[in-house]
């Protein structure tokens, strides 16, 4: 077994400035840049934000596809043998580092690859980022939580069953790419009479970047809602 060492590397929502100074060091000694794509020939959103604000000269860059699709087995598909360059550079000593949207802790393909390959025997790092919904309520100038206020953080795909619950459960929510949820879910917002203490949070950080109504349209695949159920 080789001596490289991979690195899960959290790029932020979208601004390159919000980047840490971790992962641009990082990102800066790696021999390999892994940069996940959503379709062949596509680029690859985390790439283009790291690279506003690294040097990635040096490094090779490593496309790995990961389609965005719903109910899509990325640990079956990551043991399919799409790992093997990545295996391959380890296995040569190399600095693997992947890049990925918003946090690797939160719902990140990223975290199943650093889980797979520590599994393997090699040796994993995490660069911790800002996740979607911290960086749009500071662009909304709006708390997640306060005093004894619980949070929950939820998936757009959690079935209405479960979100009813987690009204139920906590005090203020984070749905995050909720963005295919909508038809159903802003009518229960509405009948829990919650519309008006929801901000809509789309494409963070990017040049769409929408903070606001979640009644305002076009929806993205990154549409987060910031519910707070006691107001503001």
């Amino acid at each position: 077994m080789g001596k490289g060492i991979f690195y899960a590397v959290s790029v932020g929502a979208g601004d390159p400035l919000d980047m840490t100074l971790r992962a641009k060091q990082v990102l800066e000694q790696a021999d390999v840049v892994v940069a996940p794509v959503t379709r062949q020939g596509s680029a690859s959103a985390a790439y283009t934000i790291a690279a506003q604000a690294a040097d990635l000269s040096r490094a090779q860059i490593l496309e790995m596809l990961f389609p965005m699709k719903a109910h899509t087995d990325y640990r079956e598909r990551l043991r399919s043998g799409i790992l093997q360059p990545v295996c391959a550079a380890l296995d040569e000593g190399k600095l693997v580092a992947m890049v990925t949207l918003g946090d690797v802790s939160v719902y990140s393909t990223a975290s199943y690859v650093r889980q797979l390959l520590e599994e393997k025997g090699y040796e994993t790092r995490v660069a911790a980022g800002v996740p979607s919904f911290c960086a749009g309520a500071a662009k909304a100038k709006q708390s997640l939580c306060e005093n004894g206020e619980t949070l929950g953080i939820l998936p757009g795909v959690a079935s209405r069953e479960v979100l009813e619950q987690a009204f139920d459960e906590f005090d203020n929510l984070v749905i995050m790419k909720a963005g295919r949820a909508l038809s159903w879910l802003l009518p229960l917002l509405e009948e829990r009479g919650l519309l008006e203490h929801t901000t809509m949070l789309r494409d963070v950080g990017m040049a769409s970047e929408y903070v606001g109504s979640p009644q305002a349209e076009p929806y993205s695949y990154f549409t987060t809602l910031l519910i707070r159920q006691r107001g503001e």
